[in-house]
């Protein structure tokens, strides 16, 4: 069925096939209506509290998941996690009260271990097989731009599907789901593997990225910096976003074009402004995110309609800004032998306080509705992410 995109060699031929599937992951179309649709049967407080407990879920599987990936492949794993997620997408028009959704949340939490790691190790063990590893960054930046299309195509047609059926977004995105587990049977397992999972591995990894990621004043002052920005617009751009948009009182269809066409923007800065390096030198850039981020979260408590929507585009901003700027200067000042897991530690730090953000947003929003979480995480931003960036301005970005 899908024998076109067998290729000559492993690399080419699990390249095909992982930015195919990829798109198909990236064909999300409850992105504008899952709150909404939510909404109509729990409360603010017990939504918060299930994207939190989404996130619990597959931080605590990751040591399991990965573990099967070992043993099984990463070729099942990421099958079952494709899987998983059809099914959870295929399951929400059967939910109807809190336990069924947060047994879907915990399904969609453990489909993303499944992936997490498979997919890129599927990836890099193929290049490196082939001779190829070099390459690897240019891969994902391909497939980075693929999935960012499919995320403005899903998003902007996710509203009209709602308008149509309330299930329709989630029975299409399941569907899609489905076929990217199907094409995922076409991947071949590299015999290069170049890494075997164990939690003694795994806690060495930890430690060693800690390590790294913290090893001097200038680098424990740009982690820092990196897990208060990323905690932020983390959660801005998983949850607080949406929600806003929907506190706007957009309605289904209008909110769907709105935020896909914002992503639209946001691609464009990925591949044009964000990349160039004589506008955004290490100083520019550090000081860009306490600019933005105040400017788009501080006025909160005041956003109303369409003139709210140029905020909620610097949030977004900041979230892609934060992989494409401070990645490239984690990537610059973190050792190249310890990178990857330093930044990985990195990210389960924020894991942490995105934890902690969604499950304390509940009674915020519940009381003066995203926009007074907007202005919190405006506040936030004035007093862990402006001390950081004058810090690490002053040290003139030198160690």
């Amino acid at each position: 069925m899908f024998g076109f995109l067998r290729k000559n060699t492993i690399s080419d031929n699990n390249i095909a096939v992982f930015i195919l599937m990829q798109f198909c992951h990236s064909l999300i179309f409850s992105i504008p209506i899952w709150i909404v649709f939510y909404r109509r049967v729990i409360s603010i407080e017990q939504i918060s509290f299930l994207v939190g407990f989404q996130y619990i879920v597959q931080i605590i599987s990751e040591l399991p998941t990965g573990a099967f990936a070992d043993i099984l492949g990463k070729k099942v794993s990421i099958i079952v996690g494709f899987l998983l997620f059809s099914a959870s997408s295929l399951l929400f028009p059967l939910a109807s009260n809190f336990w069924h959704y947060l047994y879907l949340a915990g399904l969609i939490g453990l489909a993303d271990s499944f992936l997490s790691g498979s997919t890129d190790a599927m990836i890099y063990d193929s290049l490196k097989q082939d001779g190829r590893d070099s390459e690897y960054a240019h891969v994902q930046a391909r497939q980075s731009f693929n999935y960012q299309i499919g995320l403005v195509i899903s998003t902007a047609l996710g509203g009209l599907l709602y308008k149509w059926n309330i299930y329709a977004p989630f029975i299409v995105e399941g569907s899609f789901f489905l076929l990217g587990g199907i094409i995922a049977f076409q991947l071949i397992e590299p015999d290069v593997d170049s890494e075997v999972f164990t939690l003694k591995n795994y806690i060495f990894q930890m430690k060693q990225g800690a390590k790294e990621a913290f090893k001097n004043s200038f680098l424990k002052k740009l982690s820092w910096f990196y897990i208060a920005v990323g905690s932020i617009t983390w959660t801005c751009a998983l949850y607080f976003n949406n929600s806003l948009m929907v506190d706007l009182g957009f309605s289904d269809d209008i909110r769907g074009f709105i935020i896909g066409a914002l992503r639209l923007v946001n691609i464009l800065l990925l591949t044009k402004l964000l990349k160039n390096k004589k506008v955004f030198s290490e100083r520019n850039s550090i000081l860009f995110f306490p600019i933005i981020m105040i400017i788009s979260l501080l006025p909160g408590l005041f956003l109303q309609g369409w003139w709210a929507t140029p905020f909620v585009a610097g949030s977004m901003v900041a979230s892609t800004a934060r992989w494409i700027i401070l990645g490239r200067m984690t990537n610059e000042h973190f050792s190249s032998k310890y990178r990857a897991t330093a930044i990985s530690t990195l990210s389960m730090i924020i894991g942490v306080f995105f934890t902690i953000l969604t499950f304390a947003s509940g009674p915020i929003i519940a009381f003066g509705t995203t926009r007074l979480m907007y202005t919190f995480l405006g506040l936030l931003t004035i007093l862990t992410v402006v001390p950081l960036a004058r810090s690490l301005v002053k040290d003139k970005l030198s160690y």
